[in-house]
């Protein structure tokens, strides 16, 4: 693709330029793998722009800000899940700290007995207590990938 001037101002040839001609060339393999700290910067604020903008225009829709909510609360509920897969795939728990995971399931704990004292919508307490079982289930994972553990157990 041959280089493009842009323009180095706030324009809508500039937004064009870094961002979505950038997209033509995407390859999901790498969309993590930034190779500068800059575009990883440009990405964010791009993206940030484009939901706000979506916010403001849909902000008095019920359906939209219900979703948008419901899908917070799945988003923050899935929050251990890549720890809870990562640690099963390697049959390990080693360099967790299991601190860490202590201290998520006492917050979890702690917010969930929240929204049920106080009769919060149902997605809050099912999303806190499914955070809460993988953390259950992230610490159970500790004892039964721990080497001493497994001796103990037979």
């Amino acid at each position: 693709m041959p280089h493009r001037h842009c323009a180095p101002h706030l324009t809508l040839e500039f937004l064009i330029c870094n961002f979505l001609v950038p997209l033509t060339d995407l390859d999901l393999n790498y969309f993590w793998k930034w190779s500068l700290f800059e575009d990883y910067l440009l990405f964010c604020f791009g993206f940030t722009v484009l939901c706000s903008g979506v916010t403001l225009l849909l902000l008095d829709s019920v359906v939209f800000v219900e979703t948008l909510g419901s899908m917070a609360l799945l988003f923050e509920a899935m929050l251990g899940l890549p720890q809870l897969l990562q640690n099963f795939s390697n049959r390990s728990t080693k360099g967790m700290s299991v601190k860490m995971v202590l201290l998520w399931t006492a917050g979890d704990v702690f917010k969930t007995t929240y929204f049920v004292l106080n009769d919060s919508p149902a997605q809050f307490w099912l999303c806190g207590s499914a955070q809460i079982l993988i953390d259950v289930a992230i610490l159970l994972q500790v004892l039964l990938y721990n080497q001493d553990t497994r001796i103990k157990l037979g």
